[in-house]
């Protein structure tokens, strides 16, 4: 008896426990369904697939529907593609499922504020500081929000909460500066500012903020005693003289103003970081008055005083530039390249300088020098590109844009998705239509929003008279994201056109005509009224379109022959 008593209980011991080692298999499959559909949604993600990774995340919610993650990254696809309404409620639902992560909320807080549904924000971010008391930023974005609604009891109160955690600072002074300014309450402000001085004493730049608030309020004769008193004080102060330029500018006496530029100038304790604004503002009130001599001349002064700082050569080029002297802009720059690589804006502005002169073997060399130093900005292999294409270098064009579409990563999806779509239609030019097609495919799949790859890819797909209900849906995307784009309106009408539907092509194909009247769109007009019976209107938007300069044979025939003649297309 014992042995069966024992032999039973094993039994059930072991039912038991497969019954345990199927939930948990069952509950490990769950898991791992989610994590692969997760993933796989993910990559579409980074693909910028977003359509498709729409459905890859509904996928993941299908397994679990309480995933937190699955459903914040799909509020975040519907964002991607516009639908701004749906991203938001199902943020909702990522709040909902995840009540610990600041984060969802404070993306739903900014939503609430985009809709200016300030409260609502406003009780999020009130929630959110009330629960991390030492973080500043809620703090600040209350500040902002109680501004926007005009509660003043809890902007000032929450000043005093920053300036509780952080101490009193240029920020906070300036926040209760402005708003009693706006009270009409000088005295206040300058308390404040008063306050500030008090906490920094060996700050010059702060002692000189009560002035500046003077001349904010257009009491000039209060700020002069102020600079007065500080000018006894420390006669040789570039920031005492910074404001008292603001002054001299005030009064529109330019002969002080000019003593006051050199004092600032000369002063070696302030950086030059400081003083760009300054001399910004001065050369652009030169330039105001025309006095272009006067500011070169300037430029002249400041490149004597800091020979080796990159910053006032990179400003001094782009001024030749506006003024159309590129021939001393490209030295000045290249001064300013060779002082400081690193600062891509002189880069940038040569770039500019060859492209207006047509100069493509300077951009070409610039752009593989600068593409070497910042190879995370696409725009200089970008340039490369067309570079090739502008030599007339179509097989080293192709060879470069598959090098960059081979290695470039998915952050670059929009670059690669670009020069593929420029690959696409090249393949064009060549008849390949085969091969263009393949190009626009995988253009498409890179950025579904590549509007010109969109068009391309819909108008040759009408051409060859293929897969329409594809055409028709890629160029309806076009239209609706640039809706007064006559190209594309064009494209849509022609397939509507080879669909059959003559009336929707005359509808959107005069709707194209409102927005220019380019020869190609004025040849399809005329097939469109051709098709529909009217030949004596077609004919005239015929030889309208010859007028504009459209030289295809196939229109000629067209005028000679009256009547609608198919070109002649081999899709291959």
């Amino acid at each position: 008896m014992f042995v069966v008593e024992l032999a039973a209980q094993n039994s059930r011991d072991s039912l038991f426990m497969q019954q345990i080692a199927d939930e948990r298999l069952v509950d490990s499959t769950a898991e791992q369904r989610f994590d692969n559909a997760f993933y796989a949604a993910e990559a579409l993600k980074n693909r910028s697939d977003f359509t498709a990774a729409i459905e890859g995340y509904r996928r993941c919610l299908a397994i679990d529907s309480t995933n937190a993650a699955a459903w914040f990254e799909l509020s975040k696809m519907y964002s991607f593609v516009g639908n701004t309404d749906m991203s938001y409620r199902i943020l909702l639902k990522a709040v909902k499922y995840a009540p610990r992560n600041d984060y969802y909320k404070e993306i739903q807080a900014a939503y609430c504020v985009s809709n200016k549904e300030y409260g609502k924000a406003i009780r999020i971010f009130e929630r959110l500081s009330k629960a991390n008391k030492s973080k500043t930023s809620y703090l600040y974005s209350l500040l902002k929000l109680y501004e926007a609604v005009g509660n003043d009891k809890k902007y000032i109160a929450t000043i005093r909460k920053i300036e509780t955690l952080n101490g009193i600072s240029e920020e906070t002074t300036i926040a209760k500066v402005n708003y009693f300014n706006k009270k009409n309450q000088p005295k206040k402000a300058i308390a404040e500012i008063d306050a500030l001085i008090d906490k920094y004493p060996y700050n010059i730049d702060y002692k000189t903020f009560i002035a500046q608030y003077y001349l904010t309020i257009g009491d000039t004769a209060a700020a002069l005693v102020q600079l007065d008193r500080l000018m006894n004080k420390y006669p040789n102060s570039g920031y005492v003289y910074m404001t008292f330029l603001q002054y001299y500018n005030a009064k529109n006496d330019q002969e002080q103003a000019k003593r006051c530029l050199a004092k600032i100038i000369d002063d070696t304790n302030i950086d030059i970081s400081e003083k760009l604004d300054i001399f910004i503002t001065h050369i652009d009130l030169l330039e105001k008055n025309e006095q272009h001599d006067k500011a070169k001349r300037f430029f002249h002064t400041l490149i004597d005083v800091y020979p080796k700082e990159s910053s006032i050569y990179t400003l001094y080029g782009a001024y030749l530039i506006d003024l159309k002297d590129t021939v001393h802009a490209e030295d000045v720059l290249n001064t300013a390249v060779s002082l400081n690589p690193d600062d891509e804006s002189s880069w940038s502005l040569l770039a500019q300088i060859y492209i207006a002169n047509d100069s493509i073997d300077k951009l070409m060399k610039i752009a593989d020098e600068a593409e070497s130093l910042f190879p995370d900005n696409s725009t200089w292999a970008y340039y490369k590109v067309m570079g090739l294409i502008q030599q007339g270098k179509q097989a080293e064009a192709i060879a470069l844009i598959d090098f960059y579409v081979d290695n470039l990563d998915s952050k670059q999806n929009g670059f690669k998705s670009l020069i593929i779509a420029i690959k696409g239609d090249f393949m064009l030019q060549d008849s390949l239509y085969t091969e263009a097609f393949a190009c626009y495919e995988r253009a498409i799949e890179y950025n579904p929003n590549n509007v010109i790859a969109l068009n391309n890819y819909a108008y040759y797909l009408a051409v060859c008279n293929t897969d329409l209900a594809k055409a028709e849906k890629m160029s309806s995307k076009t239209i609706i994201a640039e809706p007064k784009n006559g190209t594309y309106i064009d494209t849509y009408a022609w397939i509507l056109f080879r669909q059959g539907d003559l009336n929707g092509a005359k509808l959107h194909i005069e709707r194209a005509l409102l927005y220019g009247d380019d020869p190609d769109v004025l040849e399809h007009y005329g097939d469109i009224l051709f098709k529909l019976g009217d030949e004596q209107k077609a004919l005239e938007q015929w030889k309208k379109s010859k007028d504009k300069g459209n030289a295809s044979p196939t229109l000629q025939k067209k005028l000679d022959h009256r009547r609608y003649i198919e070109s002649p297309v081999k899709c291959k």
